[in-house]
């Protein structure tokens, strides 16, 4: 059993020098940006930043050099940014950086990754513990996305080429586990019998006292350009029943946080809408599509009343893209996260908060 609930919901928000670059002197409290200037506040209360690791998460990254945006990495304002996401990793002292998937665009093949995203991130790969995204898989087998990352990736997962890619790690009090959602397509559902949710069932259940957060490319809810990605309905019930405190994402080129939220549910091919749960009952989803390659569109509540008050942040835009990196800190029995912009011309914006374990 995990440990008993010592949840306390907690002010979110806190800007800290000490976690990460500091991105404005003046917050921007992402409220659900489309194009307009995003709503600003006074910088709020300063929390403090625990002493636990600190790790760094994005998606969507890298440009393919063919792409007329690419300018040897320096990109424009509406795309192809991956040099200056990647330059908030500099001297910040990461445990671990997790790319979300569609690391390097358009099909992921050895030239385009040693070209660009070693480029720009070859100098975290020791401490790189990735997950596949669909570009991945243009090249057969992502047969060159497990090449270049080698052991790390988990390719070689014990339960079967059906559970490659997923593989789990501890960052401090923490237990992480990355999943490859491209495993649950192709007529092979994941449910109780699939390969990866048996080998996600035995983890699971070694690791039973840890906080814990999962990771993988296509998000389940979402109000971008994608939208619902059926498949991972039972992963996330299968990680909400078993306590998972928060859930990783990209896909969706932009940013979303979502507030907790509890089962989800489907009716024929159409998501149920999500209900929002107290923090002790809910899994927190960020979609963290910010990376460098571009933003897509993202649809206002109005028209998905589905999610309505169930984004707490969100910002895509594809004249003004939101490139940057999510940092969080990993206490024993809490979190804090911030969204850290990069330098790129795009109105300000942050995002920033507290959670605890379940």
């Amino acid at each position: 059993m995990k440990r008993p609930s010592r949840r306390t919901l907690l002010t979110a928000g806190f800007v800290s020098a000490l976690m990460i670059l500091p991105v404005a002197a003046v917050a921007a409290v992402a409220t659900g940006q489309t194009g307009s200037t995003p709503t600003r506040v006074a910088a709020p209360q300063q929390l403090g930043t625990g002493n636990g690791p600190l790790i760094a998460t994005v998606g969507d990254i890298a440009c393919a050099p063919s792409n007329t945006q690419y300018k040897g990495g320096e990109g424009t304002l509406a795309g192809c940014r991956e040099k200056a996401v990647a330059d908030l990793l500099e001297n910040q002292r990461l445990a671990a950086f997790l790319p979300l998937g569609d690391l390097q665009y358009e099909d992921g093949r050895m030239d385009e990754f040693t070209q660009v995203y070693d480029q720009f991130f070859g100098k975290y790969k020791a401490i790189t513990r990735p997950t596949p995204g669909n570009h991945e898989y243009k090249t057969p087998n992502a047969r060159d996305y497990y090449d270049y990352f080698g052991a790390m990736a988990g390719e070689n997962n014990p339960f079967g080429p059906y559970a490659a890619g997923a593989y789990s790690y501890d960052v401090g009090a923490w237990h992480l586990v990355s999943l490859n959602s491209i495993q649950c397509t192709g007529g092979k559902p994941c449910d109780d019998s699939h390969p990866m949710m048996q080998w996600l069932a035995a983890d699971l259940a070694a690791h039973p006292t840890k906080c814990s957060l999962a990771y993988w490319h296509h998000p389940l809810y979402s109000l971008g350009h994608h939208g619902a990605y059926t498949p991972m309905t039972p992963v996330w019930n299968f990680l909400l029943d078993r306590g998972v405190d928060v859930v990783l994402t990209s896909h969706d080129h932009g940013y979303q946080r979502f507030a907790p939220l509890g089962r989800a549910e489907i009716n024929g091919a159409e998501m149920v809408p999500p209900t929002v749960v107290p923090e002790a009952q809910g899994m927190r989803n960020f979609i963290v599509g910010t990376g460098g390659a571009n933003n897509y569109d993202i649809a206002s509540e109005a028209d998905r009343p589905d999610l309505a008050g169930k984004v707490e942040a969100k910002y895509a835009n594809p004249a003004q893209a939101l490139f940057g990196a999510l940092f969080m800190r990993l206490d024993e029995s809490s979190y804090t996260w911030k969204f850290a912009q990069a330098e790129t011309g795009a109105p300000p914006f942050v995002d920033t908060g507290v959670g605890t374990c379940r």
